[in-house]
């Protein structure tokens, strides 16, 4: 035990031992305050710990003034990224951004592992690596059985896929600069993205035939139909429909809550929380009460019961897999029975909940907050022109009749 009870008075002696380093603190308070002493030492231990790695990774001592390192201590990023960035990711990050993000890294390591972190600062660098980008395109980072690259899926790399590079390298810099690694700040502009592609919501014809399409599937997957109507009705993103519990869902002011569920539903190991982790209510239509009420009288209905489970998952999820179906779900059959393949998708009924609203004169920023947008701006470039104030733009050039 780290820790002894010297006597009934509380008092107390803590003693750990870590990486051949030794610590002793002596007090009173008892039990609880021995165990959170002995957490204190543990980590000022690993601390020490960590500046050894450092040293040890730029090969000098480390510079404890705080004064950035000389050219000659700065890390390649190659070095940088194994020895600091991946611990630290580690423990800040979970497991879906750090997986968003081996890809990213792939490429930045391919081309500029070898270059020091400084020079990462310089646009001239950035430039060339973009460039490189745009010319080589895409490359397998993957090996068949036979040895052969897996054949990438497109011709060239969008400014979409290049910017998700640089965010990265952006914030690798950043950490090198605040743990004082690097001297100068980094500034990496963005590429700017394609905004040509409108939001195109299902029609309400379009969306009668998925409905129907659906009903030919429930004895496979019983709660299809009533999932695509929640999702119409609600706006839910994929995740927040089916990782609502009825703890969540108050039958009294007729709403729901996106929010952290704790208890019932674990994600990399951790309570599932919301996007952006912002917490919101959804005010529930006629419709989707209903489809609640029959799920809370169906059962089970216990507070951390999901509404609409699953063996899979969710609903439109094969609970069979094989080579053939693999990740190829009941709601995307329904979509292809439908005649709707390319037309519609699963997120394609988040934008009907909002074309609905915004034709019916419900203001941008409610519907902002209903699909629990980080931003207002957000809306406005993807609904804008469904608003009730875009109605002004059609009306105006009717002055000149």
């Amino acid at each position: 035990m780290p820790y002894k009870i010297l006597n009934a008075a509380g008092d107390w002696i803590v003693q750990v031992q870590r990486h051949g380093q030794r610590r002793t603190m002596r007090g009173s308070g008892g039990e609880r305050a021995a165990r959170d002493a002995e957490a204190k030492l543990l980590a000022e231990l690993q601390q020490e710990k960590r500046i050894v790695e450092a040293e040890r990774l730029l090969g000098v001592e480390m510079v404890r003034s705080g004064a950035p390192k000389t050219v000659a201590q700065r890390p390649t990023l190659r070095a940088y990224f194994a020895d600091r960035w991946v611990p630290h990711a580690n423990v800040v990050q979970n497991a879906t951004t750090r997986m968003k993000s081996e890809f990213p890294f792939k490429y930045l390591l391919f081309y500029l592992g070898d270059r020091r972190l400084d020079e990462l600062c310089e646009p001239a660098v950035i430039n060339e690596f973009v460039e490189k980008m745009k010319a080589n395109g895409p490359l397998s980072f993957a090996s068949r059985k036979d040895g052969q690259p897996w054949k990438t899926r497109c011709s060239e790399l969008s400014n979409a896929t290049i910017n998700k590079c640089l965010q990265r390298l952006r914030a690798l810099l950043h950490l090198a600069h605040a743990e004082k690694i690097i001297g100068e700040k980094p500034r990496i502009d963005l590429l700017p993205e394609d905004d040509t592609a409108p939001v195109v919501a299902p029609s309400e014809e379009q969306f009668k035939q998925l409905l129907r399409s659906c009903e030919d599937y429930r004895e496979v997957a019983p709660l299809l139909p009533e999932v695509v109507e929640f999702a119409a009705a609600t706006g839910l993103r994929v995740s927040e429909i089916f990782h609502l519990t009825f703890r969540s869902v108050d039958f009294a002011r007729t709403c729901i809550r996106v929010e952290t569920q704790r208890h019932t539903r674990m994600v990399n190991g951790r309570a599932w929380k919301p996007k952006h982790a912002k917490v919101r209510e959804v005010p529930l239509s006629t419709r989707a009460l209903e489809i609640v009420r029959q799920r809370h009288q169906e059962g089970p209905s216990a507070p951390n019961d999901p509404v609409f489970p699953s063996k899979g998952g969710a609903p439109y999820v094969r609970l069979e897999v094989s080579d053939d179906l693999e990740g190829k779900g009941f709601f995307r059959d329904a979509v292809e029975h439908a005649g709707l393949k390319g037309v519609v998708t699963f997120h394609g009924l988040r934008h009907l909940f909002a074309v609905r609203l915004l034709t019916k004169g419900v203001p941008i920023a409610v519907v902002s907050e209903l699909l629990g947008h980080s931003d207002i701006n957000l809306t406005v470039k993807r609904y804008g022109r469904f608003a009730s104030d875009a109605k002004v733009r059609w009306e105006a050039v009717r002055v000149l009749d």
